[in-house]
């Protein structure tokens, strides 16, 4: 065996070129697989970080109101379950949100800059619920998640290095958050990223059982399975205690309203949760480049079967001396053991690169669980056994080839003209055919996710996204306690904005269009569209705005006008009670008629607001969903008592006369000389944000598309092998033809005619499998049919380009040989 394979490293290194194409094939098929499969592993199959997390899930409502629609929980719901369900270990509840940190009070160590960092609220039977330790200090105890109790935070690992200045006494200093200190009770580990992998502290989340909101659902609930309790036992024993509520937790939430809308409890595995739906379209990429290491694996059999072949007169006269035929079939066995292991070794570095790469996609594209993403023994087994399939399928046709032969007959036809072995090249071509037919495949739903992409790219998203610049402030509570002072300051800073050289527009909003913060849904009551008895309003998102807003967005008016004045120095008791809506809201409720005029109120007894604008529809968070249906309130509004209320979470936009980016540090200072304390964070482009937007999507067409072109090179460089080898054994007849006076114009057309039969045999097989690829695409093009004639007809149309290209060098090194040469030569 040592003999075998020294002799086979010696075969190779003289057969150089051969060892090096194979090489490069191969570790390009095995890194493009081990990089995406590396992300799958972190993404969908590895298990989330936290202890038994198999029994871990996620509690919700479905119900149905304009359409089927999923809830979270209210206090009133999850103090219920949590008190009398029999299915779970644990459960806990947490609220998503940001907050303003300061630097350590009394430090002069650490960052004392002022700045927005996601942040969640908790009850402290969260931490026990997922099974996670501190790093230093202690997690929330019943006494901090009980209202009245002293103010206590959670920092993250991250933010205590880099805010906090790594402080080794950090436990029970006292940090500002929101304008109030806080105690710091604990450090969580870095491995721990719950709910966001971006999130820095965590706050006690204080719920009363007094004062509960039955129908304000804004609480994620996670629970804990006892052991032996399936997701459908735990889903049955919530829809046993939902009806209640009402009972327990008296208010708006009633037996009535609950079976009006079909309200259901639902559990989901908690995983299934957190990775969503970006599983479809890595699952996609995984079988994309699963062909391309088929494609890359049948291009390196060929070369094996030509090297077989070329040997074949030294092989027979062995045999034909007494060699045994085990031991030849070793030699080539041998030289796929050596080639596979490197190739494998060449492939996973360069899966590490490509995890980088797809990384960095993945984080525009807000894949989940990216930083769980590590190259691992998982990994490494794939590429061990992707190396094995390519050794075995590279070098089992010439073992079958080689079994076969017989050593008399192959020497009698190495005598012969090539033209009499005919047969025996088909295995060579039945290769290209298949790499053809993987090809076609590839590039289809390549071009189909081209086709998405473009189309995607060209929906207008409603605003204009050039020379805008948007941002996020927080006022504090501390810094304006009233709602009055809290509008005062988004005035005057709407004011310095405006007084920046270049800006022409600066306006304040609740939520942006395509971003995902500052979202509130509200039923909508309309004055002259009464509720049916038994029948429960539409819920429609609630936007908040400054009258300037539509101007800096680039929101077009369709009718009316924008909301009255109210951006300083309004008092809030004299808010006007004014509301705009989109033109798909204003297409609803009044198709025939002008909604100018109308009005609608978010509470049963609320006030009512007139409407008096229409504006155009933009997005909600993705191009690909339809047109959010909008109604649009005055940034500084009052409440159903009477209390006036200002948003203190809200988004800036300022529109320049030039490039955006380049007023962004002067908007920040006019910012800043407002109030020094107001953190301005998510910066950035109205052009980025649509960019964000179609991130995803450009994931998806990247690496379907360097899978494609990858395919395609493999695929041209198997056609030139092929018909290069299949032409120098033609040299003969080729000779002869010329002899007889053929031109070469017809030499070059008998070998380009061998590549365009393959390719077309190639080509009719994979529209097959084209067709099946591009069903499985389906769900995540957008305005694009899955069997699209166009795409077919385009990819086919460039195999055969290729396959043209690719024969072209053979074809014309034959038209131009000598025949006199030729025939003295044979």
């Amino acid at each position: 065996m040592r003999y075998t394979i020294a002799a086979a490293v010696h075969r190779l290194l003289r057969a150089r070129a051969f060892a090096l194409a194979a090489l490069l094939t191969l570790a390009l098929g095995i890194g493009a697989t081990a990089a995406v499969f590396t992300v799958v592993r972190g993404v969908l199959i590895r298990p989330l970080p936290y202890d038994g997390s198999d029994r871990l899930v996620d509690l919700t409502h479905t119900l149905v109101l304009s359409g089927v629609a999923r809830i979270d929980q209210s206090d009133a719901t999850y103090l219920l379950y949590r008190r009398d369900n029999r299915v779970f270990s644990d459960v806990g509840a947490y609220r998503e949100t940001a907050a303003n940190t300061g630097p350590i009070i009394g430090s002069t160590t650490g960052d004392a800059r002022p700045e927005r960092v996601p942040a969640a609220a908790m009850t402290s039977s969260m931490f026990r619920t997922l099974r996670v330790a501190p790093l230093r200090g202690r997690l929330f105890s019943t006494t901090d998640d009980t209202p009245g109790a002293p103010a206590t935070v959670v920092v993250s690992e991250r933010l205590w290095r880099h805010q906090l200045g790594a402080d080794p006494n950090i436990v029970g200093a006292r940090i500002v958050v929101d304008g109030a200190p806080r105690t710091i009770v604990g450090v969580m580990p870095a491995s721990f990223a719950f709910p966001m992998s971006e999130t820095e502290l965590w706050l006690p989340l204080a719920l009363d059982s007094t004062r509960t909101a039955s129908a304000t659902f804004d609480l994620r609930g996670i629970a804990r399975l006892r052991d032996g309790v399936t997701i459908g036992a735990a889903a049955a024993d919530l829809q046993r205690l939902l009806p209640r509520v009402p009972e327990v937790f008296p208010g708006r939430l009633t037996a009535k309203s609950i079976e009006q809308i079909r309200m259901r409890a639902d559990v989901r595995p908690l995983h299934d949760v957190v990775v969503g739906d970006i599983g479809r379209v890595l699952w996609i990429v995984l079988g994309a480049v699963a062909v391309l290491l088929l494609i890359a694996c049948a291009n390196v059999a060929n070369l094996f079967l030509a090297r077989a072949e070329g040997r074949q007169h030294e092989i027979a006269i062995r045999l034909a001396l007494g060699a045994g035929r085990r031991h030849v079939l070793a030699e080539f066995l041998s030289e796929a053991a050596i080639l596979a292991p490197i190739a494998a070794l060449a492939g996973l570095a360069l899966a590490l690169g490509g995890v980088r790469v797809l990384e960095s996609f993945g984080a525009a594209s807000s894949i989940p669980r990216l930083p769980e993403v590590q190259v691992d023994a998982a990994v490494i087994a794939v590429c061990a056994g992707a190396a094995a399939l390519a050794a075995l399928m590279v070098s089992i046709v010439p073992l079958v080839r080689l079994r076969r032969m017989s050593p008399l007959a192959a020497l009698a036809d190495s005598g012969r003209s090539a033209t009499t072995g005919r047969g025996r090249h088909r295995a060579r071509r039945a290769f290209v055919v298949a790499q053809v037919a993987l090809s076609l495949m590839l590039l289809a739903g390549a071009t189909l996710a081209a086709r998405s992409f473009a189309r995607l790219r060209s929906v207008k998203p409603g605003f204009s996204a050039e020379r805008a610049l948007v941002m996020r402030v927080a006022i504090p509570e501390a810094t304006g306690a009233r709602a009055s002072d809290a509008a005062r300051l988004i005035g005057g800073t709407l004011d310095a904005m405006r007084a920046v050289p270049g800006v022409t527009d600066a306006g304040a909003v609740t939520k942006l269009p395509l971003d995902v913060l500052g979202r509130r849904d509200s039923a909508l009551f309309v004055e002259d569209r009464p509720l049916v008895a038994g029948t429960m309003p539409n819920i429609h998102q609630v936007v908040y705005v400054t009258p300037g807003y539509f101007r800096a967005m680039g929101i077009p008016l369709a009718a009316g006008r924008p909301i009255g004045s109210q951006d300083t120095d309004r008092d809030p008791a004299q808010a006007p009670h004014e509301a705009m809506v989109s033109a798909s809201v204003a297409k609803r409720y009044w198709p025939t008629e002008s909604a100018i005029g109308k009005r609608v109120r978010t509470l049963p007894t609320g006030p009512w607001y007139t409407i008096v604008g229409v504006v155009g529809d933009v997005p909600d968070a993705t191009l690909e969903q339809p047109k959010a249906e909008l109604v649009f309130l005055p940034l500084l509004t009052s409440t159903s008592a009477g209390t006036a209320w200002t948003p203190r979470d809200v988004a800036l936009v300022a529109r320049s006369v030039a490039e955006p980016s380049g007023m962004a540090a002067s908007v920040r200072k006019a910012i800043h000389d407002v109030d020094p304390s107001l953190p301005v964070y998510r910066m950035m482009t109205a052009s980025a944000l649509v960019t964000k937007a179609t991130s995803r999507a450009a994931f998806t067409l990247t690496l379907l598309g360097i899978a494609a072109a990858m395919a395609l090179a493999i695929g041209a460089t198997g056609i030139y092998g092929v018909i290069s080898y299949l032409t120098s054994l033609r040299r003969r007849e080729i000779g002869v033809r010329l002899a007889l006076g053929a031109q070469p114009a017809d030499v070059m057309r008998l070998v380009t005619r061998q590549a365009l039969r393959d390719t077309t045999i190639g080509i009719a097989i994979g529209v097959t499998g084209a067709a099946f690829l591009t069903r499985v695409l389906a769900v995540i093009l957008f305005d694009v049919p899955s069997i699209d004639a166009a795409s077919l007809a385009g990819s086919s149309i460039a195999l055969i380009v290729v396959a043209l290209l690719a024969s072209w060098i053979p074809a014309r090194r034959a038209a131009s040989l000598d025949p006199a040469t030729v025939l003295r030569s044979e």
